[in-house]
C-alpha cells in the first residue's frame, strides 16, 4: 500500500472541490484532490445542473470560467422563453444577447429579468482540468479521477490518514489538513463530526418557518438528461427499466401536482431536462444509490413518454442520462456557525459570525417535493467562515453543499456558484494556516478579512 505525505487533501472536486484546489495551489501548498468521477466538476458536469442560476456572487473564478466558454461558443446567457403553463408542463430557457454580468442577480429582480448561464458539461470539465493545470505550474498538485475516500484515522481532534481507493490500488495519504468537499460530508461524517438530516425542529435554531418536530424530509431529486430533437418519440420503456413499478409514478403525474420542468438549451444542441422533482428526497435514505439511479432513470423515461402522449411533445429523444442524480441535500454539518433561515432574512449571521464573511448569495429558499412550500424570497446575505468549521476536528474543513447550514438554509445557499465560493475560501484558509502556522479555527481576523479581496 502506497503512503504519501501532502499539505492539503481535497475530498470530492465539485464545484466546491474545484475551487478548493485552485486557490490551495495558488497559496504555496501541495495538494492531492480525490474524485469519483472521469473528471472535475461532479454534479455540475456529471450531475446534468448544467446552468448556474441567477443569483449575487461577488468576483471569483465563475468569471474566468464564463469568459472561457463564451469565448469558446460552449457558454452563453439565457432567460426564460416560455413558462410553464395549462398546455405545457415545462419553461424553457434559451440564449439572448446580454452580458455575463446580468446573471448575477436575482433578489427583487422580475422573473422576465432573470438571466441564467448555460453551458456544455465537457466544456465545463475542460476548462477546470485547464485553470487547475495553470495554477500548478511547480507540479505540487496530484489528482486522482475515478477514486473514492474510504476511510480515515484520527488521533485525539486531528485526522491523521485517509484511505483511498485508486485504479491502481490503494492508497493511503497523511495530510497536514483536510477539505471535505464530498456533498455528503463523507469524511466529517467518518471523523465523528456532528451532522444532521432531515427537516430542522423549530427549536433547534428558532426558525419560526420550520415544523415543530424534526422530520426525515429531504429537497427532492432529480434526474437530469439529455434530449435531441429527432422523427422518432419514446413511446415504449427500455427492457432495463420493466423491473421498476410506476404505477404510483404515473398517475402522480396525472395529477394536478404533476412534476414540471426546466428545459434548458444547448450551446452545441440539444435540451437538458431537470425534472422538478424525479422522486421525493426520502428515497435517498430508502434505497441505495443504484437502486435510487434505476429508479430514476426509468421515470424520466415515463416521463418524455407522457409529455409526448399528454402534451404533444412528440419527436424527442433522451440521448444521455447523467450518471450522477440531482441530489440537493444529504447530511449536513453542524459546525462552529449552523446558518438559519432568519440569517437568510437578516442578510447576515448573528455575533462574531458575521465578521467573517466568505460568499454572499441571495437565491430564494428552494424546496422540491411533497409538502414544499417552493420559493421563499430571502434577500442578500453572507455566508460566514465558521460554516465550514467543524468542532470536534482541528485539520478539517468543510466546503460543499453539507456545509453547516440548517434545511431550511441549504435549500439557498446550495447552489453551484455559492459552492465555488466555498471552496475558494477553503483553499485560501487553508494554505494560510499552513502558511502561518495557525489552525484553520484560529486564523486572526486579519487574516480572514483577506479572504474578500482574493475570494470575494
Amino acid at each position: 500500500m502506497n503512503c504519501i505525505d501532502t499539505d492539503i487533501l481535497i475530498l470530492g472536486i465539485g464545484s466546491a472541490g474545484f475551487g478548493a484546489v485552485y486557490r490551495a495551489l495558488a497559496g504555496g501548498a501541495h495538494v492531492i484532490a480525490v474524485e469519483q468521477c472521469p473528471g472535475p466538476g461532479g454534479t455540475s458536469t456529471y450531475g446534468g445542473v448544467n446552468n448556474w442560476e441567477p443569483g449575487i456572487s461577488l468576483p471569483g473564478l465563475h468569471t474566468e470560467i464564463a469568459r472561457r466558454l463564451m469565448a469558446s461558443g460552449d457558454g452563453f446567457v439565457a432567460k426564460t422563453t416560455a413558462y410553464v403553463s395549462a398546455d405545457t408542463r415545462w419553461a424553457v430557457s434559451d440564449r439572448c444577447g446580454d452580458p455575463y454580468e446580468s446573471t448575477l442577480a436575482r433578489f427583487g429582480l422580475q422573473p422576465d429579468a432573470f438571466r441564467r448561464f448555460h453551458y456544455e458539461p465537457d466544456a465545463m470539465a475542460q476548462v477546470m482540468n485547464d485553470l487547475m493545470a495553470e495554477a500548478d505550474p511547480g507540479g505540487h498538485l496530484s489528482l486522482y479521477y475515478n477514486s473514492r475516500f474510504v476511510s480515515l484515522t484520527t488521533d485525539s481532534r486531528t485526522i491523521t490518514a485517509c484511505t483511498v481507493q485508486t485504479p491502481n490500488g490503494v492508497m493511503t495519504i497523511r495530510p497536514r489538513l483536510v477539505i471535505d468537499c464530498t456533498a455528503d460530508i463523507a469524511a466529517a461524517r467518518m471523523a465523528g463530526c456532528a451532522y444532521a438530516i432531515g427537516e430542522d425542529a423549530a427549536a433547534d435554531f428558532g426558525e419560526t418557518a420550520a415544523p415543530a418536530a424534526p422530520t426525515s424530509r429531504l429537497n427532492g431529486i432529480t434526474q437530469s438528461f439529455r434530449i435531441t430533437h429527432t422523427i422518432e418519440t419514446i413511446t415504449q420503456i427500455p427492457e432495463q427499466y420493466r423491473d421498476v413499478d410506476l404505477s404510483d409514478w404515473e398517475a402522480h403525474m396525472e395529477s394536478s401536482d404533476s412534476p414540471v420542468s426546466c428545459f434548458d438549451v444547448y450551446p452545441r444542441g440539444g435540451i437538458c431536462v431537470n425534472m422538478l422533482p424525479t422522486a421525493e428526497g426520502e428515497l435517498y435514505l430508502r434505497h441505495s444509490y443504484d437502486e435510487l439511479r434505476h429508479i430514476c432513470e426509468a421515470r424520466a423515461f415515463s416521463y418524455m413518454r407522457w409529455l409526448a402522449r399528454r402534451y404533444g411533445l412528440t419527436g424527442w429523444q433522451i440521448t444521455h442520462l447523467f450518471p450522477l442524480l440531482g441530489l440537493r441535500e444529504t447530511y449536513r454539518l453542524r459546525g462552529e456557525y449552523v446558518l438559519t433561515i432568519d440569517d437568510l432574512h437578516r442578510g447576515c449571521p448573528k455575533g462574531a459570525a458575521a465578521r467573517h464573511p466568505i460568499a454572499v448569495a441571495d437565491h430564494p429558499a428552494d424546496t422540491h417535493g411533497q409538502g414544499s412550500q417552493g420559493c421563499q424570497d430571502t434577500g442578500r446575505y453572507t455566508i460566514p467562515y465558521e460554516c465550514l468549521l467543524p468542532r470536534e476536528i482541528d485539520n478539517l474543513l468543510v466546503a460543499c453543499r453539507g456545509a453547516s447550514f440548517s434545511h431550511l438554509a441549504a435549500s439557498s445557499a446550495r447552489l453551484s456558484r455559492t459552492m465555488l465560493q466555498l471552496g475558494e475560501a477553503a483553499g485560501t484558509a487553508a494554505a494560510r494556516s499552513l502558511a502561518s502556522g495557525v489552525l484553520p479555527r484560529d486564523l486572526p481576523y486579519s487574516r480572514l478579512a483577506e479572504l474578500d479581496s482574493v475570494n470575494l
